[in-house]
């Protein structure tokens, strides 16, 4: 199988929202490669690149995973949903979310000669936000099952639900952020901001200089979220998740 037809199955599967009953292929053999197919794949769906996600910037998710360091994923128009709104899950779903902690972008972070601060990264950030981003695998197995192909599949995201914006805190701040999560009106986890990569601020510099690497860059008006903070929170249909921080609000949605 090529990288093209092998990006055409996974394309397939994220727009007709099912899973693959085997694997269309062998697994790639390195990151890179799993991210030419992921983006490969992206063209292929038709559908509209809103940002970015950050898989595996804590801890418990590279163990979870079995991976070595954080990857991307693109977010899409059309799988994104209002804060408070429905989210509609499929049967074969793993039916994942994560609570994590957003920026959208105000200006083009162009590749530089050198790589980018923090500093300079949240400089051309415009707003931060909490978000759920719900994971799902469209491959056989788990999650734990071969992350090369977590990273071709898209990072694995599903489904993404960004809160309302609040002005961006300075570099250093998000680390000790505190998030409480609710299902169904109970506690569920809690989790600080330093479990993304040392801070969602760090998460997205190393996002910003990945990107680099790819040819490619944080554009204007991307939303990208940073990788989970708290515990895992599995959902089953009906169910609400509230994610709140005392400096950022609240996000949340029913999943359906």
């Amino acid at each position: 199988m090529t990288v093209k037809s092998i990006a055409k199955a996974l394309a397939e599967a994220r727009v007709q929202g099912r899973k693959l009953d085997a694997y269309p292929g062998d697994a790639p053999a390195s990151e890179t490669l799993a991210f030419s197919m992921q983006c490969e794949a992206a063209e292929m769906t038709g559908w509209t690149q809103t940002g970015w996600k950050i898989g595996c910037t804590s801890k418990m998710a590279q163990d979870m995973l079995r991976a070595t360091g954080p990857f991307p994923g693109q977010i899409y128009a059309q799988r994104t949903f209002a804060n408070g709104g429905e989210v509609p899950i499929s049967a074969s779903a793993i039916r994942l979310v994560e609570p994590e902690i957003a920026f959208t972008m105000a200006r083009d972070l162009p590749r530089g000669v050198t790589a980018h601060s923090v500093e300079d990264v949240l400089g051309a950030a415009a707003s931060v936000h909490l978000s759920l981003e719900l994971v799902n695998r469209r491959l056989p197995g788990g999650l734990e099952d071969g992350n090369m192909w977590n990273i071709a599949d898209g990072g694995c995201n599903d489904a993404f639900v960004l809160g309302p914006p609040h002005e961006v805190l300075p570099a250093g701040a998000y680390a000790p952020l505190q998030l409480t999560v609710n299902k169904n009106g109970q506690p569920e986890t809690t989790g600080v901001g330093v479990n993304a990569l040392g801070g969602p601020d760090i998460a997205l510099t190393w996002l910003a200089n990945y990107l680099n690497t790819q040819s490619m860059m944080l554009k204007s008006k991307d939303v990208i979220t940073t990788g989970v903070v708290t515990g895992l929170v599995y959902v089953a249909a009906g169910d609400e998740i509230v994610s709140a921080c005392p400096q950022l609000g609240t996000v949340s949605a029913q999943y359906k």
